[in-house]
């Protein structure tokens, strides 16, 4: 049952990623291609500091009525998950509109004239966006990551649309922050209604939390409030504040953000795949505990899986990318773009074991290893950035997150004997590097484009090879992944069904296997 729902939420989560994934990605090119890295980097500093407001409030308060929600859905109980909906809902308004309040004010009294519009656009963005977490995580509690897509497919469509007219009629920054606010408005609207509607309509039970409940809930809420003002130094990219006051060239801002951007967005497929094993891990809580360091440690091959081998071939490609995708006016994040595939590579093992911390009410742990970890980030930014502008905040953010991380699994694998893969893991990086060091003796003579182009196909094909050749799928893995490609679309789930026959040395796939 858990993996049929994890991978049929693989492929939602997946659908709705990728879309805005492609559209971020055009659009970023094109915006920054268009205002250049100075005037980037300050648009990118006021986002920033807009999107840390909205972050403060997509923790503490929708964090809790997921947890919930998904513990007593879990347990059939409809009518209390229908009550903590609405309670999280109404105090999130609350919060949202104070919090809006507050950064207008901050806007109005210290932006500059000529960025002052497109400021008080992206700060007004903050209240539906803050306000839509409750809803986007409510379904996330339901275990029907689908029910996201519309809203997530929708805003990114008119996002992509008014950016590029902005772009094409020379609209600015003002343009830039219209699309921001369009996008998150219409983001909310389509997520919230359908959302109210259909848990309106679950039976309301006594319509009330019981006490034990709510001061459960309190707690948590606190627990998650102040992880996440921990989160703000060592997750949220911190190191843009210091950037913009530890260096005099406001360039390095643009330099840092577009080559962690891209960084990222290698991140997707580990993102997809660990939110919708974390929707399940907190619904396992409220069915049968003792089922989740198993599931913790299956999620961790797949996330490697789909993690380890793009993050390395990445290495070797991603410097020609960024000159071919952003314009030599960007040459100073080539350094930083090719440092950053493998300083990330640790943020794509969070979520499970996150989501387990959160599943049996220990957020603690993601609190201590978080404060260590945001200790080192100020500490080492802080050092070199003066020097090493984007660079040092990079090694900065990227040092203190594979801290915390390395921290959280070893306190999980104790406390809860998680048995990680490591043999499968091992033989996954020798064959990975293998397929980045063919891609790279491709690649390093041809021109930008090319050399991406033709890297990237010869990394994919030796990678494929070398999975063939060493067994790097075991019969459970095709079974699982045979969930995810069937919810494709069928030209690409043709070709994706191929490899995954070639993998298995089988010409009939095995049925999907239980976790």
């Amino acid at each position: 049952m858990n993996s049929k729902t994890i991978l049929r939420n693989t492929a939602w989560y997946g659908l709705e990623n990728i879309i805005s994934y492609v559209t971020s990605l055009v659009t970023s090119i094109a915006i920054a291609r268009n205002l250049g890295p100075s005037r980037m980097g300050y648009l990118i500093y006021v986002t920033w500091i807009v999107t840390i407001t909205s972050s403060l409030g997509s923790i503490g308060i929708p964090a809790t009525c997921r947890k919930y929600m998904s513990e007593f859905l879990g347990k059939n109980d409809r009518g209390t998950a229908r009550a903590i909906y609405f309670r999280m809902l109404s105090l999130q308004a609350t919060i949202a509109t104070v919090a809006t309040a507050a950064a207008t004010v901050w806007v109005l009294h210290d932006a500059p004239a000529e960025y002052r519009v497109a400021a008080l656009l992206l700060v007004l963005s903050t209240l539906p966006a803050m306000t839509n977490f409750v809803s986007a995580q409510a379904n996330v509690a339901s275990e029907n990551l689908s029910d996201n897509l519309p809203a997530s497919a929708s805003s990114a469509v008119i996002y992509f649309i008014v950016v590029m007219l902005a772009v094409f009629l020379d609209w600015g920054v003002v343009g830039i922050a219209a699309a921001t606010f369009l996008m998150r408005f219409s983001d909310f609207v389509l997520r919230i209604l359908p959302t109210f509607i259909r848990i309106r309509r679950w039976p309301s039970g006594t319509g009330t939390l019981p006490p034990e409940l709510s001061v459960r809930m309190r707690s948590f809420a606190l627990q998650s409030v102040t992880g996440m003002l921990l989160t703000l130094v060592v997750w949220d990219r911190s190191e843009i504040f210091l950037l913009r006051h530890l260096t005099p060239d406001v360039r390095q801002i643009a330099f840092f953000s577009v080559a962690l951007g891209l960084a990222d967005r290698l991140l997707i497929f580990p993102s997809i795949f660990g939110a919708a094993t974390g929707a399940s891990i907190l619904a396992q809580y409220g069915r049968d505990p003792s089922k989740l360091p198993a599931m913790t440690a299956a999620s961790v091959r797949y996330l490697a899986l789909t993690s380890v081998p793009v993050h390395l071939i990445a290495t070797v490609l991603v410097g020609p990318a960024l000159l071919a995708l952003y314009s030599k006016q960007y040459a100073g994040a080539l350094l930083v773009a090719i440092c950053s595939p493998i300083l990330c590579l640790p943020k794509a093992f969070l979520g499970p074991i996150q989501s387990l911390f959160e599943g049996t009410d220990e957020q603690k742990y993601f609190i201590y290893a978080t404060v260590v970890a945001s200790f080192i980030d100020i500490g080492i930014a802080w050092w070199l950035i003066p020097a090493h502008g984007a660079l040092g905040a990079c090694i900065g953010g990227s040092a203190a997150q594979a801290t915390a991380i390395t921290t959280m699994w070893v306190i999980g694998i104790r406390k809860y004997s998680i048995r990680l893969p490591w043999r499968f893991l091992a033989k996954l990086v020798m064959l990975s590097a293998v397929a980045a060091a063919m891609s790279y003796l491709v690649s390093f003579r041809l021109p930008a484009i090319a050399g991406v182009l033709s890297g990237g196909v010869v990394a994919i094909a030796v990678f494929l090879l070398l999975a063939y050749g060493f067994r790097l799928l075991e019969t459970e893995d095709i079974a699982r992944l045979q969930v995810i490609v069937k919810a494709c679309p069928k030209f690409l789930a043709q070709p994706a069904e191929g490899i995954l026959v070639f993998l298995s040395r089988r010409t009939l796939l095995p049925t999907v296997a239980q976790v």
